[in-house]
């Protein structure tokens, strides 16, 4: 065990990108891919049947939603540990959605099952073609060194 306290990893860079909005992403809601996902899953809402017009909420998650491109890689591990959405509204099969992404926070745990570990929470907004919100994602993602995670005994 060394004596030595442990160093943050966390830079000024990194600071500096929290709250920085992403460049737009859009994603287009297709049937095809909502079909896929409800029968992946064995959805079987009367909802999001075909011919609905109504995209299961799910589907924004498979279409590119979630983490951001501007996540930083600080350790070579990762796990995401938490993740909510809200939605303002159903989706709709053929529209549009624009989505911007930022970080929200980088903190650090030094210690732990998994080392020294980083956490980096982000959200992501997607907005219709007329700018209204539908829907909101807030991720953390917990990056680790696999080398520096305790042994189970």
């Amino acid at each position: 065990m060394s004596d030595e306290a442990p160093q943050s990893l966390i830079t000024d860079e990194h600071r500096a990108m929290i709250g920085v909005k992403s460049d737009p992403m859009t994603i287009t809601v297709k049937e095809a891919d909502a079909r896929r996902m409800r029968d992946i899953l064995g959805d079987t809402d009367p909802r999001y049947a075909d011919g609905t017009g109504v995209a299961p909420l799910y589907v924004i998650a498979g279409l590119g939603g979630g983490r951001p491109r501007n996540m930083p890689g600080i350790l070579p591990g990762g796990l995401l540990t938490q993740q909510e959405w809200k939605f303002s509204r159903p989706v709709r099969i053929g529209e549009t959605l624009t989505a911007y992404s930022q970080i929200i926070d980088i903190r650090e745990r030094m210690g732990g099952r998994y080392g020294h570990s980083v956490l980096i929470t982000s959200g992501t907004d997607y907005y219709d073609a007329d700018g209204n919100h539908v829907a909101a994602n807030m991720m953390t993602i917990t990056q680790f060194d696999p080398k520096g995670a305790r042994s189970r005994e």
